[in-house]
């Protein structure tokens, strides 16, 4: 990263954008990444924010639109029709931002480091992009911020589904005291003590979000790759 800028006040917007190459930008279909919120959730960019960085992009002649990508977990958003649907809810329409509104369900496979991820086709078919990111706490991964918000949200949600189950909670058996706070702590029911108080973890429910590992007072768990 070669420039960081902080400003708190909109009115410096513009030239805080004039500290980047935003002139490359122009006359670029550029989409701008964004979460529009989950239902029942409040802490989402709001359309009014949005609006004021969609016209100021404007003014550097980009042509931008709203973007992002459905999600793994069930809900509206696991559709295309439903995040729409969503983000009609939540105020962000071509009406009222004044660009379209874009959710991408496909992708195209990317391999890195031998591994293969689907990012979604407008990140993919765009040469320059532009991220509107809410910073927040994330049990997988600290902070979620404009590197989650592209890389989590810029891929489909079949490869979001193998990032989050890309890994796995193992215990040390013999070093395991079967105290049962992993059950506890876990935030997805996904582990439970059985008739014989070893811990059984369920593959199916486990994000491997690593709060078992954490909790754990003997330090006896720990996230390994799944096989």
């Amino acid at each position: 990263m070669r420039k960081v800028v902080y400003f708190s006040d909109m009115q410096y917007l513009q030239n805080a954008l004039k500290n980047f190459n935003i002139s490359s930008f122009a006359e670029k279909k550029v989409p701008v990444k964004l979460h529009m919120g989950e239902i029942k959730n409040k802490y989402y960019p709001k359309p009014e924010f949005v609006k004021v960085i969609i016209d100021e992009l404007k003014n550097f002649k980009v042509d931008p639109f709203l973007f992002d990508t459905t999600v793994a977990y069930p809900g509206l958003r696991h559709y295309v029709s439903g995040y729409h649907q969503v983000a009609r809810l939540h105020g962000f329409t071509t009406k009222k931002i004044g660009c379209d509104i874009v959710i991408d369900d496909s992708g195209i496979i990317q391999n890195v480091d031998d591994r293969d991820y689907e990012v979604a086709w407008h990140i993919i078919n765009s040469s320059h992009i532009f991220a509107i990111s809410h910073v927040k706490g994330h049990v997988a991964s600290g902070m979620g911020g404009a590197i989650k918000n592209f890389g989590m949200g810029g891929v489909t949600k079949e490869t979001k589904r193998k990032m989050h189950h890309g890994s796995r909670p193992v215990y040390t058996k013999d070093a395991c005291t079967y105290c049962g706070v992993c059950a506890e702590v876990c935030p997805f029911g996904a582990i439970r003590m059985g008739s014989n108080l070893m811990p059984i973890i369920d593959p199916e429910k486990c994000t491997a979000c690593g709060i078992c590992v954490m909790e754990c007072p003997r330090q006896v768990l720990e996230l390994l790759p799944r096989s």
